[in-house]
């Protein structure tokens, strides 16, 4: 029989207490069988926020709480958040981590913890994750003898797309591409943990803040993990939903905006309010009937499931299909949520 699989966008608790702070969402989360999201910030009171860096998060250690409350499998800790109170706010997080047996992954006391996945065995079925960050603030990516995050380098370039001189203060085409060493190091590991587990789970923290759109390297990236040998790639960081496509029958979530967000930077709009869980059943070939619930994200106040009747619920399917539309993915509307597939 198969078992289910559960995830969301985002999440950074900054309340004074973890209990309910998921509200009714708990109860899925506790259903599925194996589940993980990206913890976007160091649950720790110790350190000081890191200098020159524009915005830093931190939780109480009391966020643990709702965690465990909802029985989460397993955290990325691959961001650019998790070391914004230093290593010792890190290290905090992930000794908290270990001792309620909440797996991590994406970060570590050196490089190569930082890339060693993490496994989870259930029913006989064992599900490996890695970690990895495009967005690397400077100090935080982890070497061979310093802490930090696994980093998977990504470079950009502005290209004009007419002559300036005829057509001034056109805008420039965005080009973007994938360190060659980082995404041959990408594979390895993949084809590594595959022979040790049953399904690879890649989760990437990519794309641009505030914008839905797919750069070519989280293609590159996404394209390239499931080559090697990986089931399925999900990614966040934008704060606001963006596409989903298939690679070879794979789902590759390109952002599912904020699930548990408590904080407010001026930049954040409704947008960012718009959510989903992405569900699925678990087979030995991969993910199979794939599926959304959608959600609008906690701000202080916990994640609420939606009704098909609520506006936003049209609002973040409408999304989606426009979305999704370009790499030829078919959302559609169901009685228990949205259906997801390759058209």
């Amino acid at each position: 029989m198969a078992m289910n699989f559960l995830t969301g966008g985002d999440v950074a608790p900054i309340r004074k207490t973890g209990l309910g702070m998921f509200g009714g969402i708990a109860a899925h989360f506790r259903r599925a069988d194996v589940s993980f999201f990206n913890l976007e910030l160091p649950l720790s009171e110790r350190g000081e926020a890191v200098r020159g860096k524009g915005i830093c998060h931190r939780g109480p250690p009391a966020g643990i709480d709702g965690m465990i409350e909802a029985g989460v499998s397993c955290v990325n800790l691959a961001n650019n958040h998790i070391l914004d109170y230093g290593d010792g706010a890190m290290f905090d997080t992930i000794d908290l981590l270990d001792r309620h047996a909440i797996g991590h992954f994406g970060a570590g006391r050196n490089l190569g913890e930082a890339r060693t996945g993490c496994i989870i065995e259930k029913s006989g079925l064992r599900i490996g994750f890695l970690g990895y960050t495009t967005t690397l603030p400077a100090g935080f990516a982890a070497t061979s003898e310093a802490p930090g995050v696994n980093p998977l380098q990504a470079f950009t370039a502005y290209q004009p797309q007419a002559s300036l001189l005829e057509y001034p203060a056109t805008a420039p085409r965005i080009v973007s591409w994938t360190d060659p060493v980082h995404l041959q190091g990408l594979r390895d590991d993949i084809r590594s943990l595959r022979g040790r587990v049953n399904l690879v789970i890649v989760y990437v923290h990519w794309g641009a803040s505030m914008s839905p759109r797919v750069h070519d390297f989280q293609r590159e990236i996404g394209k390239a993990a499931i080559d090697a040998g990986a089931h399925a790639v999900f990614g966040g960081h934008q704060h606001v939903m963006s596409a989903i496509e298939f690679h070879l029958g794979c789902p590759i979530v390109h952002g599912s905006g904020n699930l548990l967000f408590d904080t407010q930077p001026s930049f954040f709009t409704d947008e960012t309010l718009k959510t989903f869980l992405f569900g699925a059943a678990i087979t030995t070939d991969g993910l199979r009937d794939c599926h959304l619930l959608p959600v609008k994200a906690g701000v202080n106040v916990p994640p609420c499931l939606l009704s098909r009747g609520d506006p936003l619920w049209r609002a973040i399917l409408d999304d989606l299909q426009e979305h999704g539309r370009a790499f030829g993915t078919e959302v559609v509307a169901r009685e228990d949520g949205i259906e997801v597939r390759r058209g």
